[in-house]
């Protein structure tokens, strides 16, 4: 009966109890300096969920080259367009199935402020909106994750102007 109980309590928590264990990971990296293992994490629910990956917006990867002409190396663009999929796949894909926009977006800046305290690291608050909002319109984590590649990439490239 409590095995049953403990069950049903992780079914409709798992989202929640995945959210912890990914601020967890990511306090134990931030104090001490442990790996960074919240990738593993953010992939998760591949193993839970059936993910529409290839949609019309599939596509738009086609362009990701273009981003070398910001002067990254292929390498260091193929670890953002990692971290931008993984963070739109659980936030959005994920979360939103059980929690608001809104909701979400604070999760998610509240991850970036555990990572790097930082009143930047609060204003992520407003791109997840966009990124949210995005996802919600067309119902494809690869536009989302176009979105928030290529906020990153200029995000990066003015902040080090």
């Amino acid at each position: 009966m409590i095995g049953k109980t403990i069950s049903s309590c992780i079914k409709r928590y798992s989202e929640l109890f995945l959210y912890l264990l990914l601020l967890s990971l990511l306090v134990l990296h931030k104090v001490f300096n442990l790996p960074n293992l919240s990738l593993l994490v953010l992939f998760f629910p591949l193993l839970f969920k059936d993910f529409k990956l290839l949609d019309r917006w599939f596509f738009l990867w086609l362009f990701c080259p273009f981003g070398l002409f910001t002067g990254y190396k292929p390498i260091e663009l193929l670890n953002f367009a990692l971290s931008a999929f993984a963070e739109e796949l659980f936030f959005r894909a994920y979360l939103m199935q059980r929690y608001s926009n809104l909701m979400v977006s604070f999760m998610f800046s509240l991850a970036h402020m555990v990572l790097n305290p930082s009143l930047l690291s609060a204003l992520t608050f407003f791109p997840s909106l966009l990124f949210g909002y995005a996802y919600k319109r067309t119902n494809s984590i690869n536009f989302a994750t176009f979105l928030h590649l290529w906020s990153n990439l200029f995000y990066l490239k003015t902040s080090t102007l």
